[in-house]
């Protein structure tokens, strides 16, 4: 009797990773099947389904999904693995293994978003099984124009208003909706603090004495930041976490803004979004178009008018904030990152603008 020849580790290896990804792809088929059901009150099945990995993924593993549904009509649909263990390469340098994010975005979807309300992703299904290597999300594919990109200040001004309708929205929620949020309160505030402090030790010169007067000027401000009105937040809310879909709006044809990656959404206060969204290098005016906006429409929502000198000085003070928050999240990854040194400009910027104002009143 003949003995087989022994396959090489390389074919065994190439035949179970093709036998692996049949098996997942029958799981997603699956997946997405029970969820449009649930979606639609009735049996839906897929006849077809090709997949795109995205290479433009920054942080988990992405793909665009095109199905084919027994009725005959195509669906795009993206597909996100929220699972840390799947995180991109460079991801995996400045993150450590939570599950809590992934948790969060899934629930924002579940318990808050609504497509028809504020115009994000329709959430068709998901899969929560993170002891077997799945967490999946499957969501309304919103196209590929991101908003960073975009040299059109309408379109910055019109994701403005988008914040101001959904902070309006989401000022009262009951608490059943929200509890699984984090929330910016005074513990919250005296944590970040604490984290500046610590990473004083391992600056010196000109970064130490700017660090130092940031963290003055904000502990001065805590008291103010706990007192402002809280809503939901997005919590990074830059021109990379929102797509533009084509359509018809208030504005007339400026796209639509879609806002995405919500594992940061938390309790806080609204002007910590607006303060992500026009950071960065954009002038005095400019800022100040974004500002004008998100002020009119979360007066035309709430019917409330804001103080516009008062308001200017809590974005200020939010702003200072946020670019601590920041450089205490870059400081550990500075050698794989130029982040650190740009939030140093930007809170430098910062001190500078509310020293003009100060001087002005």
């Amino acid at each position: 009797m003949s003995v087989p020849a022994p396959r090489d580790a390389a074919s065994v290896r190439s035949r179970s990773d093709s036998t692996s990804r049949r098996e997942t792809a029958r799981l997603l088929a699956r997946t997405l099947e029970e969820g449009l059901s649930r979606l639609h009150g009735r049996a839906v099945r897929i006849r077809g389904l090709r997949r795109e990995v995205l290479a433009s993924s920054s942080s988990f593993r992405t793909e665009r999904l095109r199905v084919k549904l027994d009725s005959g009509k195509p669906l795009r649909v993206f597909f996100k693995d929220l699972h840390p263990d799947h995180l991109m390469a460079k991801a995996r340098t400045v993150r450590a293994f939570d599950l809590e994010p992934s948790w969060r975005e899934l629930q924002v979807y579940q318990s808050i978003l609504s497509a028809e309300r504020f115009g994000t992703l329709q959430l068709y299904a998901y899969r929560w099984e993170p002891e077997r290597g799945r967490i999946w999300v499957f969501l309304e594919d919103g196209g590929h124009a991101l908003l960073r990109n975009s040299l059109d200040l309408a379109n910055w001004a019109a994701a403005a208003r988008w914040a101001a309708r959904f902070h309006a929205a989401t000022r009262d929620l009951p608490a059943g909706h929200t509890k699984f949020l984090p929330s910016y309160d005074e513990p919250h505030y005296r944590r970040c603090a604490r984290q500046v402090e610590r990473i004083l030790l391992d600056v010196e010169g000109v970064e130490r004495a700017l660090l130092e007067r940031g963290l003055a000027v904000f502990v001065h401000d805590i008291a103010r930041l706990v007192a402002l009105p809280r809503c939901v937040i997005h919590g990074q809310f830059f021109g990379q976490n929102i797509l533009l879909r084509r359509g018809v709006v208030a504005t007339g044809t400026t796209p639509s803004p879609v806002v995405i990656d919500w594992e940061t959404a938390a309790i806080g206060p609204g002007h910590f979004d607006l303060a992500s969204l026009s950071a960065g290098k954009w002038t005095e005016d400019q800022r100040e178009v974004m500002w004008t906006a998100y002020v009119e429409q979360y007066e035309a929502e709430t019917g409330q008018r804001l103080d516009g000198e008062t308001w200017r000085q809590d974005l200020r003070c939010v702003a200072v904030y946020l670019c601590l928050e920041w450089l205490v999240w870059w400081s550990g990854h500075r050698r794989v990152s130029r982040d650190f040194a740009r939030f140093l400009r930007d809170l430098d910027g910062l001190l500078a603008a509310r020293d003009a104002a100060a001087e002005a009143r």
